[in-house]
């Protein structure tokens, strides 16, 4: 299978990484530059809500607003644990970012990727 995506994703360490999106909040699966995708904690969902999202860091206090996206698809799967039984998978587009929120998504990366190694040398700088 091609590779599609023209940036790279990451994996993220376990410290609290969430996003909020209209009546649902996610765990970041993994992230890079152009988008995310994400695991819901409620299946309701509502792909007409606001097409933003925010992304909150328990271990940083970090709080990157209102991120433009598209959500490309969703899928229901099966929960990991007795309490979840089902979880909504989400794979979003970042869409329409300001400079600043790039910078930031450069830092959040930077900061909380699994294998800092493998992060470009320009998104660490920053």
């Amino acid at each position: 299978m091609t590779e599609r995506r023209k940036d790279q994703r990451f994996k993220l360490t376990d410290d609290g990484h969430f996003i909020v999106h209209a009546r649902n909040i996610g765990k970041i699966e993994n992230i890079s530059l152009g988008g995310l995708c994400c695991s819901c904690v409620n299946d309701i969902f509502d792909p007409h809500s606001d097409n933003t999202i925010d992304i909150r860091c328990k271990k940083d206090h970090l709080h990157l607003q209102k991120l433009g996206i598209n959500i490309l698809a969703t899928e229901i799967t099966a929960g990991k644990s007795f309490f979840n039984v089902f979880t909504r998978t989400c794979h979003l587009k970042f869409q329409e970012i300001s400079a600043g929120q790039l910078q930031q998504l450069h830092y959040f990366i930077a900061r909380n990727a699994i294998n800092v190694n493998s992060v470009p040398a320009e998104m660490a700088a920053k």
